[in-house]
């Protein structure tokens, strides 16, 4: 016996807010069709994006995510953000240098401002699901 299922959007409870659909975008790198069609213009308003990261790590300490992810061969590839109380704040970068092989790095920056910067542009250069930053929005 074999079953179809038919959903429609609503019932795949997409997400439609601007800020919803950008964290899922940097926590996950992907954004399906109708998610896109749900940001302005189809384009990361970089106001909105900054604004969403710099409060994202004054409430946790970590973007993307809410916990340091896995350094070394255990994390894979990925950048993320480090704000701590004391206002060090930090790019964290897991990154291949050999096959399956990864190395961790980090880079302190003066300002939340200058790191999430820095992330943003590191984002784009990889291609951010095919998106581009408005760098003037």
């Amino acid at each position: 016996m074999s079953f179809i299922v038919i959903t429609t959007m609503n019932e795949l409870n997409e997400i439609k807010d601007e800020k919803g659909l950008l964290l899922k975008l940097f926590e996950t790198d992907h954004l399906n069709v109708p998610e896109r069609s749900n940001l302005p213009n189809g384009i990361i308003r970089k106001s909105v994006v900054q604004k969403l990261i710099e409060n994202h790590l004054k409430n946790h300490g970590w973007f993307p995510g809410k916990k340091q992810m896995p350094a070394g061969d255990a994390g894979g590839e990925y950048y993320q953000l480090e704000f701590q109380e004391d206002g060090k704040a930090i790019l964290h970068h897991n990154f291949e240098y050999s096959y399956l092989k990864f190395k961790h790095k980090s880079v302190r920056y003066d300002s939340i401002d200058d790191l999430i910067q820095s992330y943003l542009v590191e984002k784009q250069k990889e291609g951010l699901d095919g998106l581009k930053i408005d760098w003037k929005s």
